[in-house]
């Protein structure tokens, strides 16, 4: 039987917005003088009542002060001082805070490992213990040059894509480079990362060459590499992210194709889901992706401002977000990472600058 769309998920913030933010959502991020504080009351769970909340907001994370941690050096450079962060906003350097957020994801011990492309550095971000580390930043050489998509597995080492580099860099536990994957040629842009350990697997979606790069995982030999630029089945046209369900199952965020492509264990093509255009299921912008345990596929939309939840058949659950700067409101969000053990989403935006945290609190409506 087939099943339908949450009740309560379709209360798009008006309709006319949604198209608005999908048609231009960069555009509308842009700065601009500020308007007269919204007074509306702040969506924190979704669907909104009455119906049984799915998703609830937690937190937001912009810097090192919002976790606890004391940092030596200044929070705010002089020129944000005099005019303020929209001012600023071409100082692309603050080591105690996010300035273009891009790919995420969420260790064994709870920490957030998440890119910044406007600053060349991968933070660590660790709420329990209220620390907020870059990645290399007490070597001389910073090892980034423009790191993307991030990835963990299940012994906490760290993947960082950095398409800069056409590498992947593999780090330890402790943050110490361990190795590098990619030998000369075998990657141009990689940016979107996914671990599977079951079967000892490094996927690599290469945006530039239109394909999906397949390492082994204790090796970094490379092992096959699966599609090409096209609109077919197991075709791609500049790929952004990819994902492992808990079954083996690989999915494709394909973004300029207005997809996702599902794969299995043996990445034979299964199916596809999403098209162009404004209704829930579709697409503008599909970027960041992620699978939980249950096999809910969550897919950002950097147009719509959201992230949208499917089911692995590619069933249209919920959304989450709409345009702003407010808590459960998005700017230009780029990745996506579920922390199947506490049940947490964290999701990046580059224009708010931040990370928010999310949390299922019920079934996902199945």
């Amino acid at each position: 039987m087939k099943r339908s769309i949450i009740p309560g998920s379709l209360r798009f913030p008006a309709f006319a917005a949604l198209v608005l933010a999908a048609l231009g959502g960069a555009v509308l991020a842009a700065e601009k003088p500020k308007a007269a504080a919204d007074k509306t009351p702040v969506q924190t769970v979704w669907p909104p009542p009455p119906d049984e909340p799915r998703i609830r907001y937690v937190s937001t994370i912009s810097g090192a002060e919002d976790v606890g941690a004391v940092r030596k050096g200044k929070t705010s450079s002089l020129k944000e001082v005099l005019l303020g962060k929209a001012g600023a906003a071409g100082d692309t350097r603050n080591p105690n805070a996010l300035v273009k957020p891009f790919g995420i994801a969420v260790d064994g011990f709870g920490r957030l490992i998440v890119s910044d492309t406007a600053q060349a550095a991968v933070f660590v971000m660790d709420v329990e213990r209220r620390t907020f580390t870059a990645i290399g930043e007490h070597t001389r050489q910073a090892p980034f040059r423009m790191p993307v998509g991030v990835a963990v597995d299940g012994a906490n080492n760290i993947y960082v894509g950095d398409s800069g580099l056409a590498q992947v860099l593999v780090f330890g536990p402790d943050l110490a480079l361990k190795r590098t994957i990619g030998r000369q040629a075998e990657l141009v842009a990689p940016s979107g990362l996914a671990v599977d350990d079951s079967r000892g697997r490094l996927y690599v979606v290469d945006a530039r060459r239109h394909v999906l790069v397949v390492y082994e995982l204790s090796t970094g030999r490379l092992l096959r590499k699966v599609g090409k630029r096209g609109a077919g089945p197991g075709e791609f046209n500049f790929p952004t992210a990819v994902a492992v369900g808990p079954d083996g199952r690989v999915y494709v965020s394909d973004t300029m194709n207005y997809r996702v492509e599902v794969f299995s264990a043996d990445l034979d093509f299964v199916s596809s889901f999403g098209s162009l255009g404004v209704r829930p299921g579709q697409f503008r912008r599909p970027k960041g992706i992620a699978v939980d345990a249950d096999n809910v596929v969550y897919v950002v939309d950097s147009d719509f401002n959201n992230f949208q939840m499917f089911t692995a058949e590619g069933e249209t659950l919920m959304w989450v977000g709409q345009l702003g700067e407010r808590p459960g409101q998005m700017q230009l969000p780029a990745g996506i990472a579920v922390d199947r053990l506490r049940r947490r989403i964290v999701v990046t935006e580059q224009v708010n600058r931040r990370v928010q945290q999310f949390e299922r609190v019920g079934s996902p409506g199945r």
